[in-house]
């Protein structure tokens, strides 16, 4: 796991939390740039983030994160409880959001459900409401639902934290799916999320 914040009193707390929890803490960093070059380095399984970062915000060190790296997951610990730092954190790709006041016990509970792929909002954090993205225009061809599932295959989510944010059941969202991976040519999920990528980025 890796921990960040830019408070060395708190950063040291969560990494001791986390360790007397049964769990592998293999670095820390202060800023959302050490950040982004700590979790190139180590691959951890999970990240802790603050959002109120020197240098690159909590938001932006998420979103290079999951680009880069689809399978480690992101659980944002910040002091900001509005709807739209939930929203911006969630967008850039994070799996849990709870409050800094949150007791040990939900922060342990959200890397769990990280690791499981699960979203996990705290408790007293706002649920955003479920709005799907805007279709991606470089993705000509897809309804506007398909269109919002791509984004977020490209991203590297999982069906069930897909299904969480765009506020449809797990086997509807398997066959949305199905169906970008059909009209993509791709022939599994890993080349969909390749695929999307370029047509992003070209």
């Amino acid at each position: 796991m890796l921990v960040v914040d830019d408070h060395p009193v708190f950063r040291r707390g969560m990494t001791a939390l986390l360790r007397a929890s049964g769990f592998d803490v293999v670095a820390e960093a202060a800023s959302g740039t050490e950040a982004v070059a700590a979790a190139a380095r180590e691959l951890p399984d999970v990240v802790l983030m603050d959002l109120g970062l020197p240098d690159l915000g909590g938001a932006a060190a998420t979103e290079r994160i999951t680009a880069a790296h689809p399978d480690v997951r992101v659980v944002v610990v910040t002091s900001y409880d509005d709807e739209a730092s939930v929203r911006a954190a969630l967008d850039a790709g994070a799996d849990g959001y709870v409050t800094k006041d949150a007791s040990p016990d939900q922060i342990v509970a959200a890397v769990e459900a990280a690791r499981m792929g699960a979203l996990w909002l705290g408790s007293g954090v706002p649920r955003p409401g479920a709005t799907a993205p805007a279709p991606a225009p470089a993705l000509p061809g897809l309804s506007p639902r398909e269109a919002a599932v791509a984004e977020l295959v490209g991203k590297g989510l999982s069906n069930p934290v897909i299904a969480t944010r765009l506020g449809l059941s797990p086997k509807t969202v398997a066959n949305y799916v199905s169906t970008v991976l059909l009209r993509l040519g791709a022939a599994d999920r890993a080349e969909a999320i390749r695929l999307i990528r370029d047509r992003r980025s070209g």
